[in-house]
């Protein structure tokens, strides 16, 4: 699949090492993972917490001083598990799979011993850590729950040859955009393609779209699950190099636009960090609109994202700051600008080698190339 986007034209990949000259080669998996199920946190202020997540759409399953689980409108029991904690941190994510079958099969091949889910929906898991020490908790036999009334088709629209809506206006409530379900985790790794083959290993992950440096390797892998001829979301999980290590922002479905958009104005309304948005993405085609919680850490709403089967095969291309996004609000600078904990990542790498000053030099000619050519 050739990007074609604004600037797309002065892109001049290396002729000896152009993207894909360095694939993520995906062996057999131990099991196909079905669903990325939940989060897992430990957060200083769980009040202060849940009101944010209430703001954004969530509805609370378990609030205690201790923990907090909080819920979408869909049939999971819930999708945002924290623990009280000195800081705000985040420790992980579950998994689920189709058959208690797999998860012995997971079990036996990880000699880790199946556990009983203390938690809304029972099940069980099999709990591992990825080789960044993230926590992967595997999960079968999760029970799902009635998903709770709210509209879950787009808003009529009228086009030039088709009204559909008379004597009618388009009237969204200033309400929290109801979060459908959770969608997908971006994460950090200077070990990108070690994190990459263990999660295409262990949970049968597909990587859709990869975006590569000038020398040819792999930067930042979009990655789906693996659900045969069923469709799975362009992205679940995604590994950037570069980016620190650990959690970048994680993605909640609503159901249209203007559920993002009514989103948008009552988070405003309720005074916090708004970040990026409304726009489409290029790869994955989402609806996105970004935000900071309490305490710094980034969320999206987002919409009408791409679906693939596993037969589609996976592609590459230049890393670049314009495919990003197709359309929307001019790219912060702080999407590409590094932090001071992601520079000091950098600067681990170039000590334990996982980062090269010839991979430096690449990136920082990428993010020297403006979004669009008018900026």
């Amino acid at each position: 699949m050739n990007l074609t986007y604004p600037g797309s034209d002065t892109l001049t990949p290396n002729p000896l090492h152009p993207p894909g000259s360095q694939p993520l080669e995906r062996g057999e998996p131990l099991v196909k993972a079905d669903a990325l199920a939940y989060l897992l946190w430990e957060v200083k202020d769980l009040a202060t917490q849940r009101v944010f997540l209430t703001d954004f759409g969530m509805l609370a399953v378990s609030d205690t001083d201790a923990d907090l689980l909080m819920r979408g409108y869909g049939p999971e029991p819930y999708i945002y598990v924290a623990s009280k904690g000195k800081k705000d941190r985040f420790l992980g994510g579950g998994f689920t799979l189709s058959s208690r079958e797999d998860l012995e099969t997971l079990a036996h091949a990880t000699g880790q011993a199946i556990q009983t889910l203390m938690r809304p929906g029972g099940g069980e898991m099999v709990q591992l850590q990825d080789p960044n020490g993230l926590v992967v908790e595997v999960c079968a036999g999760i029970e799902s729950v009635p998903p709770l009334p709210t509209r879950r088709d787009p808003l009529p629209v009228n086009t030039p040859q088709d009204k559909v809506r008379v004597n009618q206006g388009q009237r969204p409530e200033l309400v929290p955009a109801p979060v459908l379900g959770l969608g997908h985790l971006v994460t950090a790794a200077n070990n990108m393609r070690e994190v990459c083959e263990w999660y295409m290993t262990h949970l049968g992950l597909i990587p859709t779209d990869v975006l590569c440096s000038p020398d040819g390797a792999p930067m930042i892998a979009f990655m789906r699950l693996d659900r045969g001829d069923k469709p799975a979301d362009h992205h679940s999980f995604v590994v950037g190099k570069g980016g620190g290590k650990g959690y970048l922002h994680s993605a909640y479905e609503v159901v249209d636009v203007d559920a993002i958009g009514q989103g948008q104005q009552f988070l405003k309304a309720k005074g916090y960090n708004h970040v990026w948005g409304i726009g489409r993405h290029i790869l994955g085609s989402q609806l996105f609109d970004y935000w900071h919680d309490p305490a710094g850490h980034e969320f999206e709403h987002y919409a009408d994202g791409d679906v693939f089967t596993a037969e589609h095969p996976t592609q590459y291309h230049p890393m670049d700051p314009g495919n990003i996004y197709a359309w929307g609000q001019d790219m912060p600078k702080s999407m590409l600008a590094p932090s001071p904990s992601q520079l000091l990542s950098i600067l681990r790498g170039l000590f334990d080698g996982s980062v090269t000053l010839q991979w430096l030099k690449g990136i920082m000619q990428i993010t020297k190339r403006a979004p669009r050519p008018w900026l």
